[in-house]
């Protein structure tokens, strides 16, 4: 989970300081996070030998199904781009809230994950209803979902890691 928080708020950073980016260069820095992001989720999902969540690999085989989208179509308008990144944030987010019901039979931290779910599908559903916010407004809020779902993701994995829960001892979050 560390990992992964650290690829979003790395991929917010780099949104916010390279302002001027053409939307080619956003969809393959999409394509790049979304991709690490569900290699990582699945990783861990394969990983874990028991007690493990199926959203867990739902939610890594859409982050990587929606990476491989933007490098299979990297011509993309801006109004496309924001489609897809909505799209993919409300499947994701349903995924992480579901998640956050199994962890929550479990007594882990269910809380952050449904948080990051509710983020997350808000995020969405903001490009989907309103995709004309335009690919400057995609920036800054894409900025700064990605800041808050690598800190929320951050914020599991240390909590964990304080708690010494080791990948065999409880099910984990992400």
């Amino acid at each position: 989970m560390i990992i992964r928080g650290s690829a979003a708020v790395l991929f917010g950073i780099l949104v916010v300081f390279w302002p001027d980016v053409s939307v080619l260069a956003l969809v393959i820095l999409f394509g790049i996070y979304a991709i690490v992001d569900g290699v990582t989720n699945m990783v861990h999902y394969v990983r874990r030998k028991e007690r493990r969540s199926v959203w867990q690999l739902v939610s890594g085989v859409i982050s990587v199904l929606a990476g491989l989208a933007a490098f299979v179509w990297p011509g993309i308008t801006a109004l496309s781009l924001t489609l897809v990144i909505g799209l993919w944030a409300v499947i994701l987010g349903v995924s992480q809230i579901a998640l956050a019901f199994e962890v929550k039979k479990t007594g882990g931290q269910w809380w952050l994950w449904l948080i990051t779910g509710i983020v997350t599908i808000v995020f969405g559903l903001f490009l989907v209803i309103l995709p004309g916010a335009g690919i400057l407004g995609l920036l800054g809020l894409l900025s700064c979902f990605a800041v808050v779902f690598g800190i929320l993701l951050i914020a599991s994995g240390s909590g964990l890691h304080r708690l010494g829960e080791g990948p065999t001892t409880r099910l984990s979050m992400g």
